[in-house]
């Protein structure tokens, strides 16, 4: 028998398994006897499969929601043990790939399956997250790139505009990660990636994710670089050669974006040297402290041990945004961090935030950083999108009326603090084009001063 009708079969009967799983959820107590036959392989997957529809049709929406998905999972499990045995499945990246996918799909099946909101909500978030790191961390396989193909910024920019709002905000940053990645590989530092020829050329809404995904490559390369017991002389040397490399590589105005990078890289992968990265920046100070823990707070919201519902909801992650920052200022910044990924993240569902407020709302009351992440993701969405449904979807929540109290809570950390800041600091960030101010704590009134006494920018798209 072939590899293909093992596989016909056995795809066949595991979603005849979970079908009949599901069935009895809704108590329907009908019976089915699948007689055995001496026919060929492929002819009992197609019975499995023919008894498999029959019991699909008799399921209500959300346990056939729920059978979709976990079939999905079901058989992607058998794709990723059928294909074992070849040298691409036995990479890294592809094993890293598949694991995602059977994340994903496990964490759709339980938004289905799990009773209460909240569950369904913490499920939800998670499903998101992984969405976004998968679509950042295999770009060539979400865009379909050719291995090993030498294919123009343009071109990747042109692809991922095939994709939704959503998709393309995380295809973009990885496409720029990707990027940066292949010129390392191909002619070692980078130079001038976005302000070369074709950087001048992309229209500006592509700007801020790319500019992310830049200043992940860079800040990996070079922290990579430092041996695990450097001396203090590599990291000074170190933050030196990444500040050239945010400048060169940068447009005016977003090298901010590059350089809060590196807080993100230090949090998930190097949090060993997060304090002596942040004496060098302070002693050198200016606002380079405060991207440096903006983007901390960013590399909390993707910490692995942050990553499972249980570990995330009530969200540990704010009380590590609170402890870890050794000053006021550097955890007014990393809570924005932290509530930028998470809107941005979400920004599909309102509910994850509500579910975030309803757990800790009063304490975010207290912390000005918070509902400053929040418009600021807006913003940014705002800036990638210019308009959409899921932004006015977003604006318009209304929170569930079970805890009055959150209601309020979304009034005063979500809703108003992003119509004063549409109305002034967006306004003033797109005029001036210097989206870099929005990946950094700043309040309203130093914003504004600083913005206004430069002239607008002038843009050609």
């Amino acid at each position: 028998m072939t590899r293909s009708a093992i596989g016909k079969l056995a795809k066949s009967t595991i979603g005849f398994s979970w079908a009949v799983s599901l069935f009895a959820l809704q108590r329907i107590e009908n019976t089915f006897a699948l007689c055995r036959s001496s026919k060929r392989n492929d002819q009992e997957g197609a019975a499995f499969s023919s008894i498999t529809r029959a019991i699909e049709r008799q399921f209500t929406r959300p346990i056939g929601e729920a059978f979709r998905a976990g079939d999905q999972l079901q058989r992607g499990m058998l794709d990723l043990m059928l294909s074992v045995a070849t040298l691409e499945a036995l990479a890294p990246k592809s094993i890293m790939k598949a694991t995602l996918d059977v994340m994903q799909q496990s964490a759709q099946t339980l938004t289905f399956l799990v009773p209460g909101r909240e569950s369904r909500v913490t499920w939800q978030e998670l499903k998101n997250k992984l969405q976004a790191f998968e679509l950042f961390e295999h770009v060539e396989s979400a865009l379909q790139l050719p291995a090993r193909a030498q294919i123009t910024l343009t071109e990747l920019v042109k692809r991922v505009g095939a994709l939704n709002p959503y998709l393309a905000l995380w295809a973009m940053e990885g496409v720029g990660h990707y990027y940066a990645e292949n010129y390392w590989e191909r002619n070692g530092t980078p130079r001038k990636l976005l302000t070369g020829t074709e950087g001048s050329a992309l229209a500006r809404s592509t700007l801020v994710p790319l500019h992310a995904g830049v200043g992940l490559s860079l800040a990996s390369r070079l922290l990579q670089r430092i041996k695990p017991k450097g001396r203090p002389a590599e990291v000074q040397e170190f933050i030196q050669h990444f500040r050239m490399l945010c400048e060169d590589n940068s447009r005016e105005g977003y090298a901010g974006v590059i350089f809060e990078a590196l807080g993100v890289v230090a949090r998930t992968l190097f949090p060993h040297w997060i304090p002596t990265i942040h004496r060098y920046l302070s002693a050198i100070g200016g606002t380079l402290t405060d991207y440096f823990w903006h983007g901390v707070g960013r590399g909390i919201y993707f910490a692995p041990t942050n990553f499972l519902p249980w570990c995330s909801a009530p969200w540990r992650a704010l009380a590590m945004s609170q402890r870890e920052p050794p000053n006021e200022s550097c955890r007014l910044n990393a809570t924005a961090g932290l509530a930028f990924a998470l809107t941005l993240v979400n920004i599909q569902q309102p509910e994850v935030l509500e579910t975030f407020l309803a757990h800790h709302g009063e304490d975010l009351s207290k912390n000005a950083g918070f509902s400053s992440g929040v418009s600021s993701a807006l913003m940014i969405w705002r800036y990638w999108t210019q308009d959409d449904i899921h932004l006015a979807a977003f604006r318009e929540h209304q929170p569930c009326p079970c805890v009055p109290q959150v209601a309020a809570l979304w009034r005063s950390q979500v809703k108003r603090p992003y119509e004063d800041a549409l109305q002034h600091r967006y306004t003033l960030l797109a005029e001036h084009d210097r989206p870099e101010g929005m990946f950094r704590y700043v309040a309203l009134p130093q914003l504004t001063g600083r913005l206004t006494s430069t002239p607008p920018a002038e843009h050609s798209n």
